[in-house]
């Protein structure tokens, strides 16, 4: 039993930090001589910056909008085939952006979560 559905894709896990018996996190030091403590440590390092860095750009873009029609007034009084451009910059242009910030997060998650079951099966 391979812990992969028969679709060839592995099944998502969940990963969370080590914790003591007391339910303290453990430091490095106590961790020095667990290398998957320090794997697990390093994986939800980049998951949390890969989060951090999808939430800023997902935040400008929401930011810009607005502020692209609040400094260029025409756009919002423009229309192109009777449409407002407003409506087209929101429609056609907006919405991709978001869903590209959403497609390359979960891309790079996996990738991460790839990258860590490979250090993790090697040390095995």
């Amino acid at each position: 039993m391979t812990g992969e559905p028969p679709g060839g894709r592995p099944q998502r896990v969940r990963v969370t930090a080590p914790r003591r018996d007391d339910g303290e996190r453990r430091t490095v030091a106590s961790a020095a001589g667990d290398p998957s403590a320090l794997y697990v440590r390093t994986l939800i390092r980049s998951q949390r910056r890969l989060a951090i860095v999808c939430a800023v750009a997902f935040i400008v873009v929401l930011v810009a909008v607005p502020l692209m029609f609040v400094l260029v007034p025409t756009l919002d009084e423009a229309n192109v085939g009777g449409v407002p451009v407003s409506w087209i910059v929101l429609g056609a242009g907006l919405f991709p952006v978001l869903i590209t910030i959403a497609a390359l997060y979960v891309r790079t998650a996996s990738r991460n979560e790839a990258r860590y079951r490979s250090l993790a099966d090697d040390d095995a």
